[in-house]
């Protein structure tokens, strides 16, 4: 039985060294992201707070979301869940969110869902942004899908955090 060579006599690599090297390089790319994914998993904030402004409007709203859950979807994006606020003076409005995370370049983008509260809050659009790498902050821009309407989100990892505001209970 013949040994295949990876070197050939010219002093170029053979074709099935380049294929070797190719499932090498696979198969070790493939163990890194695994590792990256079950970092950000394990590691990204259960609580974020921050504020939240209309383009165009003066009045900042206070947000507050928490992560209920946050798994791996595939080695390349992970999904988190669970609910928030937004409070606009003294009318809180509690809503469900769903956040992707793209692992390569950590960019975000969140939905919120089931408005409770104020009959004005708009779900239709989503923040698109990017989470920091050191996973301590989003800053997102919302656009509504109907209108195009834009409004900017910056938020700060927090270490406990209830999706309401107390002065809401």
């Amino acid at each position: 039985m013949r040994c295949p060579r990876i070197i050939n006599f010219q002093g170029g690599i053979s074709r099935f060294g380049v294929v070797v090297a190719a499932a090498m390089m696979l198969l070790f790319g493939s163990a890194v992201r695994a590792v990256e994914m079950q970092d950000l998993t394990a590691k990204l904030p259960r609580g974020y707070f921050g504020e939240f402004l209309w383009d165009g409007d003066s009045v900042m709203q206070n947000v507050v979301i928490t992560f209920e859950s946050v798994r791996a979807l595939n080695e390349q994006n992970a999904e988190a869940l669970g609910c928030g606020s937004y409070e606009d003076g003294r009318q809180v409005s509690k809503i469900r969110v769903r956040m992707f995370v793209r692992l390569s370049d950590l960019q975000v983008e969140i939905f919120e869902l089931s408005p409770e509260g104020t009959g004005s809050f708009e779900t239709g659009g989503s923040h698109r942004g990017t989470l920091s790498a050191d996973y301590q902050r989003i800053d997102a821009l919302w656009t509504t899908a109907a209108d195009g309407r834009r409004g900017q989100l910056h938020l700060r990892a927090a270490s406990s955090l209830a999706c309401a505001p107390s002065s809401a209970t």
